[in-house]
């Protein structure tokens, strides 16, 4: 399934992005934002961050939000609509972003996959012992080393 969604993009004094989406609205009915350290790393957040705000909506059960019309998005309405007074920036586009979610999902989703380990016996005795969840253990774990906790 693919979705594309007006994309707004302001560009910092640091040549960093701000990137917001209209159409897709976030905690109290504000739209979602990401940025980006530069115009490449700007499209690959919105991207990211438009198949990712679709997965939960789906996985809700809601409606998927239509997409605005570019020509209809007004960045003067939707300054407006930040209540910042003076947005400090260079320069400002919009243009859509196109995001195939099932590609997203097939790579990132949550569905479980199975793996098969080894560990010593006496540690799976003890664990079992106390009634430890291999699963989540290990999937903390991964994480811890992921992301370098």
């Amino acid at each position: 399934m693919k979705v594309i969604y007006p994309v707004l993009f302001y560009e910092e004094k640091d040549g960093q992005f701000s990137v917001f989406v209209p159409d897709l609205k976030g905690t109290n009915n504000i739209c979602v934002t990401t940025c980006g350290t530069n115009l490449e790393d700007a499209m690959n957040m919105a991207q990211d961050l438009i198949a990712g705000v679709i997965v939960d909506i789906m996985e809700q059960n809601n409606t998927i939000p239509r997409a605005t019309k570019i020509e209809d998005v007004s960045f003067e309405k939707f300054e407006k609509s930040l209540d910042i007074e003076d947005m400090d920036y260079v320069s400002k586009f919009k243009t859509y972003i196109s995001v195939d979610v099932s590609a997203y999902v097939e790579k990132w989703g949550k569905e479980l996959v199975k793996k098969t380990v080894n560990i010593p016996k006496w540690i799976n005795t003890r664990a079992e012992e106390l009634k430890i969840n291999f699963s989540k253990t290990l999937e903390e774990a991964l994480l811890q080393k992921i992301y370098k906790k």
